[in-house]
């Protein structure tokens, strides 16, 4: 399950339903079981800035983070993944360079996200290509055009 934080003011501009079929997909592609949820919030620059600030101690926004918190609900037997928060502000600017729409640069970090979440990363030159590879997959299959997304930096 999608829990969805979004503010009535990104509402309009945002397609929810292309982000639970992103999740779906997601979900599938990773083989992750059907009673999986993750919580996702997109917030402002300033928000995501106090979050990379007091987790990672970098002051200033980024475009997405993801709090892995993985646990199993005794009761419901859902297995919940954890927390991926976006900054629209930041995917918004990112989307006006990159010449697309600011769905589709939502859905890239939000797809981003979801792989960290379930223990993908991009540090080292084959995690980057595993992760890559993923993400475009998921990205094709809901008709996403950003592909190739992850940028590698071997420093």
């Amino acid at each position: 399950m999608l829990n969805l934080i979004l503010p009535k003011s990104y509402a309009k501009e945002i397609d929810q339903s292309r982000l639970a079929t992103a999740f779906l997909e997601g979900t599938k592609v990773l083989g992750l079981a059907k009673s999986t949820s993750l919580t996702l919030r997109i917030t402002n620059n300033r928000v995501i800035r106090q979050f990379n600030h007091a987790w990672r101690g970098e002051n200033s926004p980024t475009d997405v983070l993801s709090f892995e918190n993985a646990f199993t609900d005794p009761e419901t037997g859902e297995e919940y993944l954890g927390d991926i928060v976006i900054s629209f502000e930041k995917a918004r600017q990112q989307a006006q360079v990159g010449g697309h729409s600011i769905q589709s640069e939502i859905e890239l970090l939000f797809v981003h996200g979801l792989l960290h979440l379930a223990g993908f990363d991009h540090d080292q030159k084959e995690q980057w290509a595993e992760m890559t590879k993923t993400q475009d997959q998921i990205l094709r299959k809901i008709g996403n055009p950003l592909q190739g997304g992850i940028q590698y930096n071997p420093e």
